[in-house]
Parts: structure tokens; C-alpha cells; sequence
């Protein structure tokens, strides 16, 4: 078949070019600190005859520090005005380089970021996400068992998300806006035989992603922004497997897809019945949905990917009960602003800060007046990160918090820690501490009296996963009564947790009631232990048993 052998071609080019990637990033970390330096020359010749850059004096900046000197720290609301004036198709603001799309994500409260893409930007994405994984996929199977993966497509996790501004430009995520360029491929990489990716709202993307891996037997990954979307698609083959064997068998499409009728239409034209590949399915299904379900399923995956550290975690953790045999990637760190640093090897949490994407400059958590350069951090402690980006953001602070765990010669191996003000990012919407404080002010105007305290945690023992409220209030008033009202005013305030509410990624936000005395009683119970009273702050998330433990046994 035409298309399998364009595919063997396809995935060996990618493969190959992973190790190329794989390798530069290697020799990237011998002089790292010259290299990056060498980066933010280059970024500056682009942006030198940009307003920004004749405002900022770029052409009188000849050492690091000039740079430093004529050029500010940055936070988006420095930008927004120059961002605004760019979607409304002026040139040359930010960077002299074209801009080819928009990243968005939520803003503060009640706004929303758009930041933009330029091509070197998506060119780095592209370099270091799904070739990097094949690459390290091979470098694995040839180390354990002798010999090199199995050209095959694999699955993608993620929707297309159709948003587009006024002057044409592609407005979603930076996955989607450099998944566009490369939809000529996707027939040959990924299961989805056409070239582009279905719109959430076309159809529903679980049914239609696991549909098409599961009729083919040698599906060789899973690549996914999130172990979180991995977790759910464990969830959702567990709970449809019949309904998609049965369509499987016929070639059809089941009402669950929730397909417009045009793109089932589409669908159903490439569809073959294929009843022998959906016996050997509800076969392996009915054995068990266990720790072996995914090798008997697919005996040709070898990869998982996907961002699985820090508040990811505990998804990943829930993956590997299904997956045994099947090693992980563990991805990159990145953000809408860039992506910063990417593992260089499967099963490990460290990923390798990336010379040639951003240039970088780091502020001591523990001493806010120090900015260092790559090579000056030390293992063990924690920085927030500062860019300047290869799309017109400069000395741009983006409020993450990053550990470092080692080095590869002058370059560091960095692990995402938190970011600044953020609560919960259990599907990547990055909900913050002000979205919360929003839904507490408008339930207090509804409920008509003053919250003393809140607290926030994530139930991971239901589907689809969701976030809890707890609240205390003096009068012992039932705030239950307001779930609706926290949930539509949270997703008026951070955007994209609205979009994984639509998609079902996440449930609606739901409310406790906490007695009245009980953020008290915990800060009683620190200073009891030795803690500084200065040091004992509210509680804002049950990040540790001892406060998950404490605050649930208080509920009303």
C-alpha cells in the first residue's frame, strides 16, 4: 500500500533528523553561555530596526551588558499595546521578522494574552518535539533489545483549535499553530489520513484519535501535549472499547463521536470494515484492562510522550498502570512564549535547557537584586526565568519558577517547579491565584457576606477531573448554592480553562464549605511546631498530605 511505504519513508527521515537535533543540542552545551550570547545578537539584528528596538537603542548594544543597561525587564503588559497594534496588521513593533501566527492564553484576570510567532520561533517546536521523541524512542530499543523501532504512524493527542483574528492569522496554541505547516505529513506520521487535525467542536477528538490507532495493529507512539490528555484517552478506551471494536468491524461511526454530518461524511469515505483487526481488540479487552493492555493492544508502541513532571505527575503515574514495557518521554518545558528546554533522554524528568531557542537570564529566588547567565546557576536551587525570545519579547519575565538538577558541561538540566501565582494546571489552562480570587469576590457580592479563607484541590478519583472549592465564611453560610456562579465567572477569567471545560478535559468547578476557624486552627498548628509566625501563610492549595488531611477533616 502506497501510503505504509510512504510512511517507513517518512518516519525513518524523521528519525534520522532526531538524531541530527539530538546532537546539536549535545554540542550546544560546550560554551553554552557564548552560544546563547551569540543568539541574542542575532535576535537583536532583527529587532533593530523594529520600534522597540529604535526606542531601546538595539543598535548601541554591543556587549551583554548594554543589554542589561538600555533594555528593561518586560512583563505583558508591557507589550499589549504593540501586540494590539500588530493584530491590526502594522509592522516592524516588536521584531522586522514576519509574523507567521498567534499563541494565545489567559491573561491576568478576564483578558487574554496573544503572543506572537514568528517562523524560527515554530522552527524550534518543530525541531524538538516529535522527531527528538522518535530519535530517543530508537536510541532506547536499540540499547535494550538490539535493534531500532519499526517505522509505523502513531497518535496524536490534541484537537485543532479554528480560531483565527481579524487579519487571517491562525490564534490557538504553539503545538496547533506549527501542527498546520506539517499537515502535508500527517497522513504518513500520525493515524489521521487526511492533512489536517479535526476541530474540537467538528467532532469529538477522543473518539476519532482512538478509533483510527486502534484499527491499526502497529501503531508505534502516543505524543501528546500532557500526560493529563493521555490519562483521559486510558479513561476513555476503557469506557467505549465495545462501541469502537463494533465500528471498527462495520467501518461506521457511532453517535458518541458527536460528528457534524459533513466531516462523518468525509470519514466515512476512507473507512474499511476490518473485522478481523476489531475481534483481536474485544479480545485483548476482555483479558483485562491491566498493566499490559496497551503492549497486547499495540505490540509495535514504543513511546509515550508528554509533558509528565511537576503538576503532571500524578497523570503520568496513573498512565504507567496501564503501559508496562512502554518507555516515556517526558518531553519538553515550554510555554507560549517559547520553548525553553527538552529531554535528551527517555525516563528521565530533566530536560536540557535549549541554547538555541530563547536567551535566557535567571533571577535568584532568593535574591531578587542578582540576574546570572546560564553558566552561573547552581544545582539544587531555584531561579525564575527571564527570556528574550526569537519573536520580539525581551527580557521578558514569564513568572516560571525552574530547579536546577545538573549540568552537561556549561549547560544546565533544568525541571520545571512552579510558576508565580499559579494554583492548578491540571489540563494546561494555568488557572492562578487571581482567577480564584475572582470567583471569591463575585460569590461574596452574591452571597452577601465576607469569605474569611479559601483553599483549592484537584479530584483526581472522578472523570472527568475537576477542581474544588473550599470556602470558609463567619455566618457558616452553604456556598454550594453558587457552583454554577464560580464556574461561569472562572471561565470568563482564564479562557482556555473555558475551552477544556467545552471539551470536557476538565468538570465544572464544584464548592465545600469549611468551618468557620479552620485556616486559624492550621496556622495555630505550624507556629505550634516551631514555624515563624511571618513564615506561616495562608493555604491556597492541598499540595501535601498533611494539609489535604487537615482541611478535609474540617469540611461541613
Amino acid at each position: 500500500m502506497l501510503r505504509d511505504i510512504l510512511t517507513k519513508i517518512v518516519v525513518n527521515a524523521m528519525i534520522t533528523k532526531g538524531y541530527f537535533d539530538i546532537g546539536k543540542m549535545h554540542s550546544n552545551t560546550v560554551n553554552a553561555r557564548a552560544k546563547n550570547e551569540k543568539l541574542l545578537f542575532k535576535i537583536l539584528k532583527w529587532g533593530e530596526n523594529s520600534e522597540y528596538g529604535r526606542k531601546y537603542n538595539f543598535d548601541k548594544i554591543k556587549t551583554v551588558e548594554d543589554f542589561r543597561k538600555y533594555v528593561p525587564l518586560t512583563e505583558y503588559s508591557d507589550y499589549d499595546g504593540y501586540i494590539k497594534r500588530m493584530i491590526n496588521n502594522e509592522e516592524n513593533i516588536l521584531t522586522t521578522l514576519p509574523i507567521v501566527g498567534y499563541a494565545q492564553s489567559s491573561g491576568s484576570v478576564g483578558s487574554r494574552k496573544f503572543v506572537p510567532l514568528t517562523q524560527p520561533d515554530i522552527n524550534i517546536y518543530t525541531k524538538y518535539s516529535v522527531t527528538r521523541m522518535l530519535a530517543l524512542a530508537d536510541m532506547f530499543h536499540r540499547k535494550k533489545y538490539g535493534t531500532g523501532i519499526k517505522a509505523a504512524r502513531g497518535m496524536y493527542t490534541g484537537p485543532a483549535y479554528d480560531d483565527f483574528l481579524p487579519n487571517g492569522l491562525v490564534c490557538s496554541n504553539v503545538p496547533d499553530v506549527a501542527a498546520r505547516q506539517l499537515g502535508f505529513l500527517y497522513p504518513y506520521f500520525i493515524n489521521v489520513p487526511f492533512t489536517h487535525l479535526f476541530n474540537y467542536k467538528e467532532i469529538d477528538y477522543r473518539y476519532i484519535n482512538s478509533r483510527l490507532a486502534l484499527q491499526e495493529k502497529d501503531t508505534l507512539f502516543l505524543f501528546s501535549v500532557f500526560f493529563k490528555d493521555v490519562s483521559d484517552y486510558m479513561r476513555y478506551l476503557e469506557k467505549n472499547w465495545r462501541i469502537l471494536a463494533d465500528d471498527i468491524e462495520h467501518g461506521t461511526i457511532s453517535d458518541i463521536a458527536k460528528a457534524d454530518p459533513k466531516i462523518k461524511k468525509k470519514i466515512e469515505k476512507v473507512l474499511r470494515p476490518a473485522p478481523e483487526r476489531a475481534e483481536e481488540i474485544r479480545r485483548e479487552f476482555e483479558k483485562g484492562f491491566d498493566s499490559t493492555i496497551i503492549r497486547r493492544l499495540w505490540p509495535n508502541m514504543s513511546v509515550f510522550s508528554g509533558i509528565g513532571t511537576s503538576t503532571f505527575a500524578p497523570f503520568a503515574k496513573l498512565v504507567k498502570q496501564n503501559t508496562k514495557g512502554i518507555p516515556f518521554d517526558y518531553s519538553f518545558y515550554g510555554a507560549s512564549e517559547g520553548l525553553f528546554a527538552a529531554c535528551d533522554a527517555l525516563e528521565s524528568g530533566k530536560q536540557l535547557l535549549l541554547v538555541d531557542s530563547c536567551y535566557y537570564e535567571f533571577i535568584p529566588v532568593e535574591d531578587k537584586n542578582r540576574i546570572l547567565s546560564l553558566d552561573e546557576l547552581e544545582t539544587g536551587k531555584e531561579y525564575e526565568v527571564v527570556i528574550t525570545n526569537l519573536s520580539g519579547l525581551y527580557r521578558y519575565r514569564i513568572k516560571d519558577i525552574i530547579k536546577v538538577m545538573g549540568y552537561r558541561n556549561s549547560c544546565p538540566y533544568v525541571q520545571f517547579a512552579r510558576r508565580e501565582g499559579q494554583l492548578l494546571n491540571v489540563t494546561g489552562e494555568k488557572t492562578t491565584e487571581a482567577h480564584i480570587s475572582a470567583v471569591i469576590k463575585e460569590i461574596e457580592k452574591l452571597a452577601d457576606c465576607q469569605m474569611i479563607d479559601w483553599a483549592v484541590y484537584t479530584r483526581l478519583d472522578v472523570h472527568p477531573y475537576h477542581y474544588v472549592l473550599m470556602i470558609e465564611n463567619p455566618e457558616g453560610k452553604d456556598m454550594t448554592v453558587f457552583e454554577e456562579a464560580a464556574d461561569k465567572i472562572l471561565n470568563e477569567a482564564n479562557i482556555r480553562y473555558k475551552y477544556f471545560v467545552e471539551m470536557n478535559k476538565i468538570g465544572k468547578i464544584t464548592i465545600e464549605n469549611l468551618r468557620s476557624g479552620t485556616n486559624r486552627a492550621w496556622q495555630a498548628k505550624q507556629i505550634a511546631k516551631g514555624a515563624p509566625p511571618t513564615q506561616v501563610k495562608p493555604v491556597r492549595i492541598l499540595d501535601t498530605p498533611e494539609k489535604e488531611k487537615f482541611f478535609k477533616g474540617n469540611l461541613i
